[in-house]
């Protein structure tokens, strides 16, 4: 397969940042489950996270997110701080694809 057989999807052009993000989710068992993790690239809809432990997560799946973005970075991303619920729309073995939901509150820094 070449790489023009690949069809661009992406709504939003996406940064490559490094910044720390936290998910929470419920277990099978009804616990709440918080880990932190490492983004690799974000976009206005959605991220790419690495460096998370995530047990039995899979496609379709739901987590509350919080992603913060330190001061130095926010002027090559719009906002300072991104809220809400995500949708997993893609687990692999190392990274994991996350698309932010509609009412996800993102939060600015006022200059």
């Amino acid at each position: 397969m070449k790489m023009s057989d690949f069809v661009e999807k992406r709504r939003s052009r996406r940064l490559n940042l490094s910044l720390p993000m936290v998910l929470r989710r419920l277990t099978g068992e009804g616990k709440e489950e918080v880990v932190e993790a490492v983004t690799s690239n974000v976009s206005y809809d959605g991220v790419c996270i690495s460096d998370v432990d995530l047990k039995d997560i899979k496609p379709n799946d739901n987590l509350q997110i919080t992603l913060s973005v330190p001061r130095d970075d926010s002027r090559d991303f719009p906002f300072s701080r991104i809220i809400g619920k995500a949708r997993v729309v893609r687990a692999g073995m190392e990274t994991y694809a996350l698309e932010f939901s509609e009412d996800v509150s993102r939060l600015c820094i006022a200059n």
